[in-house]
């Protein structure tokens, strides 16, 4: 037994004393922990860790095997994310114990918070004394057992697991209802208490989900595949599109749910044009060697920063949304082309790690997927605040593409309608989101970049958190990004365009004086290198393209994605549906692609007489319209756009 005194070393070298001394095969004291966040987060050795006084946030968190011991009390996200192991708390835990867990065992003597339990996958998690409000709030499997009190609302909008209260139920929550208990289970209780040397001889009620596990009721099907430029066409008041959205919505009885993006014209980078009228070096291969494109993403604190060939990303799209087989053929793709992909909410497979050299590894507040040694595999750790299609919402996913293999990944049960909660639950402003990001440093050894990925909505304030709070990069998505299902009315009418999302986001940094010191990865709505461009003179520091790259796989817009019945083997989880897709000759399509964004971004910047894409600036830039001139204070030049159409048919 080893001893680490807190009041003598920080936290970040305790926590690689630790990591030191648990390879070795150690168990480790911590005397004077002083409440202090993050003690022992991302430890995966099975030993034994003892906290002689109180610990603060995620105490444990993000650990596999380890068994903790804390002697007094604990702060939010006790065993945050854990995997196995066990920690063993004297007094009382804070809200949200056990967040996410995914077969840990976690006994808590005293009292606990609210919301504890909330989005755990497996596991236990039991209270000796009372709960607080919301316990099992949307919990997907697991067990937590409560001897006091329940709380009020237990249960809230559960999905599956069990919890059982041996004392009075306040209430019951949303999609909660009383259920049976069998013999066998209340043996299993017995058997671990006693193992914890637990006493009690009450009578258990359970509660469990009421029925609700599939949320939207009858799948929503569609009259027939409505090509996107179909949809998005201009016509009559009472057109084709408006009559078949009432109809839907008089079969379904609900709004209306639907992949893709929206359809509304608001101002975008075809609003803008080049100021110059130059001539483009037509067919010279060689411009691309003429310009410097190489862009470094990240690389604080110590992080290994991205190293990208071109200033362009893959934006975030889950495993999930899109079959394992398009994330296959992305993840070659962006390996060809010397760019980074990024998992989107729904876990890393093991073919998409093998495939991607460079990727980013994204939490949403559901942390479906999320776990310690995918952390660890990763290039790059994004937290999910929201996304330009639905700024403020959650994640959704039918219940016809939540497959086994989908199921394993994300730790939930197969057959559900899956939804994610709208925001982190341990995360109310930027003080909690500052302490979420040094926890995912500190379980990484400060080895990777940490990005926030925003939804333009606020997005003035939201910059300006995410400059105090340390983020390496942003990754900010105007309101033309696209999803895999959500509602149509958000996707239409809530958001602000892509490039009044820049302009917001830089204004920020400008009113607190910190111009050019947190990179911008724009992404919504981007089209191709002319587009990217324009992205850059406004002041991005690279692009990302999703509906973009998935388009040049295959994709043919017939808005099937949130259903599963993708004709070309994309958005589904159907194997007989995906195996008409076929990575190796897709990933090829969009490497190619992107080597034409590529040529463009070289030919267009070397047109505007600069060697670097870190040249391009705003001076580059006229609008065309009188709305892009106020979102942009561009010079509005009417007049410029037929050279600007010339100069994209050039581009190519």
């Amino acid at each position: 037994m080893v001893q680490i005194d807190l009041a003598e070393v920080p936290v970040r070298q305790a926590n690689e004393q630790i990591r030191e001394y648990a390879a070795k095969g150690e168990d480790i004291d911590i005397i004077n922990p002083d409440a202090r966040h993050h003690i022992g987060v991302g430890l995966t050795e099975p030993v034994t860790v003892r906290v002689h006084g109180s610990a603060g946030y995620f105490c444990a968190g993000l650990t596999d095997a380890a068994r903790f011991e804390v002697e007094s009390n604990v702060g939010w996200g006790l065993g945050d994310n854990m995997y196995t192991g066990s920690v063993v708390v004297g007094g009382n835990a804070s809200a949200i114990a056990g967040l996410a867990i995914r077969g840990a065992e976690i006994v808590i003597r005293g009292n606990m918070g609210s919301r504890a339990g909330q989005v755990m996958k497996s596991g236990t998690l039991l209270c000796g004394g009372n709960a607080n409000f919301m316990a099992g709030y949307m919990m997907y499997g697991g067990r937590i057992i409560i001897l006091g009190d329940s709380g009020e609302r237990v249960g809230e909008d559960m999905a599956a697991g069990d919890i059982y209260v041996g004392a009075k139920v306040l209430s019951l929550g949303a999609a909660a209802k009383l259920g049976d208990i069998a013999a066998e289970e209340l043996d299993s209780i017995g058997e671990f208490l006693e193992r914890y040397k637990i006493p009690f001889k009450g009578s258990f009620q359970k509660v469990v989900n009421a029925g609700t596990n599939l949320r939207y009721g009858t799948s929503e099907q569609q009259v027939r595949s409505i090509p996107f430029f179909s949809f998005s066409g201009k016509s009559d008041y009472w057109n084709p599109k408006i009559q078949e959205d009432i109809y839907i919505k008089s079969q379904i009885g609900r709004y209306r749910i639907r992949g893709y993006g929206g359809a509304r014209a608001v101002p975008h980078f075809s609003d803008l044009a080049f100021r110059k009228d130059l001539k483009l070096p037509g067919g010279d291969e060689d411009v691309v060697a003429k310009v410097e494109m190489r862009t470094a993403i990240g690389g604080k604190h110590g992080a290994k920063p991205f190293e990208l060939s071109m200033p362009v990303m893959i934006a975030p799209m889950s495993f999930g949304a899109i079959s394992r087989s398009t994330k296959m053929a992305i993840g070659m793709a962006s390996t060809l082309s010397g760019i980074a992909e990024n998992t989107g909410e729904g876990g890393m497979s093991d073919a998409q790690r093998k495939e991607a050299t460079q990727l980013i590894f994204q939490c949403l507040g559901g942390r479906l997927g999320w776990n310690i040694h995918d952390m660890k595999r990763a290039d790059g750790l994004e937290i999910y605040i929201s996304q330009g299609a639905k700024p403020g919402f959650g994640g959704q996913l039918m219940a016809n593409k939540v497959t086994k293999e989908l199921a394993a990944i994300r730790g939930i049960p197969q057959g559900i309608d899956l939804r994610s909660p709208s925001r982190h639950p341990d995360i109310l402003g930027g003080d909690d989101l500052l302490i979420k990001v040094e926890e995912f440093r500190e379980a990484t050894g400060y080895r990777v970049p940490v990005s926030v990925k925003l939804g333009a909505g606020r997005i003035g304030d939201d910059i300006k958190i995410a400059y105090k709070d340390g983020f390496d990069f942003v990754e900010l998505d105007g309101m033309q990004g696209s999803t895999g299902a959500g509602g149509a009315e958000v996707m239409e009418y809530v958001g602000i365009p892509t490039i009044a999302a820049i302009i917001a986001a830089l204004d920020g940094l400008d009113e607190i004086g910190a111009t050019g010191e947190l990179p911008i990865v724009l992404m919504g709505g981007i089209k191709d290198g002319v587009d990217a461009v324009k992205a850059l003179c406004l002041g991005a520091d690279a692009v990302a393209y999703g509906t973009t790259a998935i388009i040049a796989g295959g994709c043919i817009a017939c808005m099937q994605c949130h259903i599963g019945n993708c004709p070309v083997g994309i958005a589904t989880q159907d194997p007989e549906h995906e195996k008409r897709y076929h990575p190796e000759v897709e990933a090829q399509n969009i490497h190619r692609f992107l080597e034409g964004v590529r040529w463009q971004i070289a030919a267009l910047t070397h047109a505007l007489g600069h060697a670097s894409v870190k040249d391009l600036s705003r001076d580059d830039l006229v609008a065309l319209t009188p709305e892009a001139a106020a979102i942009t204070d561009l010079p509005y030049e009417p007049g410029q756009r037929a050279v600007d159409e010339n100069l994209r048919r050039e581009a190519g």
